[in-house]
């Protein structure tokens, strides 16, 4: 069964390469990588570009982090679909462990999560404003999750293709994952380690904060 591994990338020069290594060293019998530059205006695309063993697509504009997804995920092959942050924060090696789950038929969608006992280098804001919409949507499901919004996931491509997610940024995890677990689908998380984002950060608590409730709403009751 094959692995499609979406990375989108946007202004992340100073990380792509070594994300695109780790990703490269996964233990998987068949995996197809596809790097998604998001308009980036630095040397991303660039960087990307001299890579050999993956795919490289491009917006000639930024169309958010969930726009690059459907562009990664539309033009993959993989029976199984997966997803990683192009900022060094994830650990690339345990999407060999999600896709293992997803093949051997133990989860519809995987998600590696910050919170179940391991080190994480969030910011104490950050870790609160996830833990309260991992919280929520706990809550409004009746299903329980703990980290809703982690950019390392993976999902059978059937979940992708029934699953209509409204949301154009960084919001998509969120409102992801509360309409899987709406549809009923096996969603399984397993811990993972976190780290410090390398290059700047593009997360505004405030403003992405309130976009993260509206999606979650959004997605509970329409």
């Amino acid at each position: 069964m094959r692995t499609s591994i979406v990375i989108p990338a946007y202004n992340e020069e100073e990380a792509i390469e070594d994300v695109v290594n780790e990703v490269k060293a996964v233990r998987l019998p068949d995996k197809e990588i596809v790097v998604v530059d998001d308009g980036s205006s630095d040397g991303t695309y660039t960087i990307a570009s001299r890579m050999k063993g993956i795919r490289l697509l491009r917006h000639a504009k930024n169309k958010g982090k969930a726009g690059a997804l459907e562009t990664g995920f539309d033009n993959s092959s993989g029976q199984v679909l997966a997803t990683i942050d192009a900022d060094c924060t994830y650990p690339a090696k345990e999407i060999a462990v999600m896709s293992r789950l997803i093949a051997d038929g133990k989860a519809d969608v995987v998600i590696g999560s910050r919170f179940m006992g391991r080190e994480t280098g969030m910011s104490k804001l950050n870790y609160l404003g996830n833990v309260f919409f991992s919280g929520l949507i706990s809550m409004l499901t009746g299903k329980r999750v703990t980290d809703a919004s982690s950019g390392l996931r993976a999902l059978r491509k059937e979940v992708w293709d029934s699953i209509e997610v409204k949301s154009k940024g960084l919001d998509w995890e969120v409102e992801f994952t509360t309409r899987v677990l709406r549809k009923g689908y096996r969603l399984v998380e397993i811990p993972i380690e976190y780290n410090e984002r390398v290059g700047q950060a593009k997360l505004s608590p405030l403003r992405d904060g309130l976009r993260f409730l509206r999606a979650i709403l959004r997605a509970s009751f329409f």
